[in-house]
């Protein structure tokens, strides 16, 4: 079981800035508005990771030399078994965003160790908000201490979500997705689509949105998200209720009032 360090809090403070500062850079090239060749998109944004990439790598090498930097392209469960910590670094979460012109992406990056999250940034550069957690010490915005707000009617509820949005969308993915969905848009206030997992989880943190679900296995992009929610004071599990790990099927995080109701309802039972 990982402890907390006193250098882990000289880490969120050290880190901090150089962030933002590849934040702005990444914002001050962003393309305007939407890009129509796929290839000049592709482009774009693997130049845009690699400058990101370039940038961040000395600096960590030189506050934590034994740590290794994921290179883009490698899945974490790659290095889990060669290395119980190293870092993940996401330099556009919500790349589709980014390329459109729209300012619904973050920057994240994440310390592992033992394929757990116990460091973690998410950089929502358009607004400058920087959103920090470490395991045990709490989160914070832009240094601020967030707490999840407290709710406990289901049908007042604000919750974010994402959707099948990755080729070939198969069709059993979107009729999933979709029968979840239509179970809880009838029972909440109001259910939005607000960017990436990294930015609605930290919204959910900040007490904005009072839950977040989602369908899929992609736990590197739910990692960040998921460690400043909880230290924030949500319950994180999978849609069923169960741990959280890298054979989940989807992630659900609500402030913990709500997690009985939506239970239910992703399980296809009514509530009151």
């Amino acid at each position: 079981m990982y402890t907390p360090h006193p250098v882990d809090r000289q880490l969120l403070a050290r880190l901090a800035q150089p962030l933002r500062d590849l934040g702005d850079t990444l914002l001050q090239r962003q393309p305007r508005q939407a890009m129509a060749d796929p290839a000049l998109m592709k482009q774009t944004l693997e130049a845009a990771c690699r400058r990101a990439h370039a940038a961040l790598a000395p600096l960590l090498r030189e506050l934590a030399p034994a740590l290794p930097l994921a290179q883009p392209g490698i899945r974490p469960q790659q290095l889990q078994a060669e290395y119980p910590a190293y870092w993940l670094f996401d330099p556009v979460d919500g790349a589709v965003q980014y390329l459109h012109g729209l300012p619904l992406w973050t920057m994240t990056l994440t310390l592992l160790i033992d394929g757990r999250a116990v460091l973690a940034w998410v950089l929502h550069p358009a607004l400058g908000m920087l959103y920090c957690a470490a395991q045990g010490e709490g989160a914070t915005a832009n240094g601020r201490p967030m707490t999840v707000a407290l709710q406990q009617q289901l049908a007042m509820a604000m919750l974010g979500t994402s959707f099948p949005n990755y080729p070939p969308r198969p069709q059993q993915e979107v009729d999933a997705f979709l029968r979840r969905l239509a179970s809880i848009v009838p029972h909440v206030l109001a259910q939005r689509w607000m960017g990436p997992a990294s930015l609605s989880l930290c919204q959910l943190a900040a007490g904005q949105l009072h839950g977040y679900w989602e369908q899929g296995s992609t736990l590197y992009d739910w990692l960040p998200g998921m460690l400043i929610a909880s230290e924030a004071g949500a319950v994180v599990t999978g849609l069923d209720g169960s741990e959280l790990d890298w054979a989940s099927a989807g992630i659900l995080a609500l402030t913990p009032s709500l997690q009985p109701a939506m239970l239910k309802l992703l399980a296809g039972h009514p509530v009151a």
